[in-house]
């Protein structure tokens, strides 16, 4: 029961986890970042059990059930890191690689792809959700940077 204590009052739910100046972004961080990487984690799992259409035609199944594999985990780890604002690191670390993956995908979809009609709408709405992942990256690169500054006095 005290660990569970200690992992509430750890989480961005416990009703301290946000300083009252960051109050607006309550909603995000307790929301909508562990929405996306819910359902990023949903992606990877339905990649595992189905494959994607796109990717089945370009790679062999071990790759994409690989695929599914890592952007679960890489899902998995991005979520813990919203979740425990300490492990602020960990999430930079996910939502890097998630990005890249993402990327990736859109780019062997565009390059690799000999499809006669152009995959563009998928192409659009895998880029759909990148800037919400970026969005999330800047703000932890600057509060990272308020951190440090803490740390060194500067104001």
């Amino acid at each position: 029961m005290r660990l569970l204590r200690r992992l509430w009052r750890a989480s961005i739910w416990h009703p301290e986890a946000i300083p009252a100046d960051e109050w607006k972004f309550r909603n995000l961080k307790r929301v909508w970042l562990p929405l996306y990487d819910c359902i990023a984690i949903y992606a990877g799992i339905q990649a595992m059990l189905y494959g994607s259409t796109l990717l089945n035609r370009l790679f062999p199944p071990e790759w994409v059930d690989s695929l599914g594999l890592l952007f679960t985990f890489v899902a998995t780890v991005a979520l813990l890191g919203v979740a425990f604002p300490r492990l602020y690191a960990v999430e930079i670390a996910g939502k890097v690689v998630l990005v890249g993956l993402v990327a990736g995908y859109v780019a062997a979809i565009i390059f690799f792809s000999r499809s006669p009609e152009p995959n563009t709408f998928v192409v659009g709405m895998l880029a759909f959700g990148l800037p919400l992942a970026m969005f999330r990256l800047n703000l932890l690169g600057e509060e990272m940077k308020e951190r440090r500054q803490a740390q060194l006095g500067v104001a």
